[in-house]
């Protein structure tokens, strides 16, 4: 479900994402959970689960991309992610709470740029591969090579099909994936992410 968000609640949500390196979406919910909650700890460790009746999620912090001296992208100011703040809920094994699944920006494909180099790449992962030029080149390995399955990257990009509640597909996104090599990393998010759906 969606719901209108002003422009100060957006800007204060965006505030406090960067704040506490949380999503954009879970500091959204965190300033329409109302006051009485207010008290109640946001991050645990991901092997803590909290008893409290809020809805929990598992989420990787990833670090904004570095832009260098590059424009930030019009559309998501640089984060590289959905400008709306989208996410979606993975299901988790073993009981664990849902994964929380960040959807990328579609207009710099998740490098935060305005422009792109074509020769020289961006420096940071594209949800198209033919883009990231010189990002993987196996003679920048001082020992062994990182996780083979993200390429050391921590997330992988998914693309995804969005319907409407026909059933009928409206939408092609992409979603950054967090990798296994992550579990260490991942911490337990609590409240009504109201923009994630399952």
């Amino acid at each position: 479900m969606s719901r209108h968000v002003s422009n100060d609640l957006k800007h204060r949500a965006r505030a406090l994402a960067a704040q506490e390196n949380i999503p954009y979406s879970a500091a959204l919910a965190r300033l329409r959970t109302p006051k009485a909650q207010t008290g109640r700890p946001t991050d645990t460790a991901a092997d803590n689960p909290s008893r409290f009746l809020l809805p929990e999620y598992l989420h990787v912090p990833f670090p904004t991309p570095d832009l260098g001296d590059a424009d930030p992208c019009t559309a998501c100011q640089g984060s590289g992610l959905d400008a709306e703040g989208r996410t979606f809920a993975q299901q988790s094994d073993g009981g664990r709470p849902p994964l929380l699944v960040e959807v990328v920006c579609s207009l710099c494909e998740g490098c935060g740029r305005a422009e792109h180099d074509p020769e020289e790449g961006c420096g940071w992962p594209h949800t198209d591969p033919d883009m990231d030029d010189g990002l993987d080149d196996e003679d920048d390995y001082d020992e062994e090579p990182p996780c083979y399955s993200c390429a050391g990257r921590e997330f992988n990009y998914v693309q995804g099909v969005l319907s409407d509640d026909q059933g009928e597909p409206v939408e092609v996104v992409y979603l950054r994936v967090p990798c296994g090599c992550t579990a260490d990393r991942m911490q337990i998010i609590h409240g009504e992410l109201i923009e994630v759906s399952g």
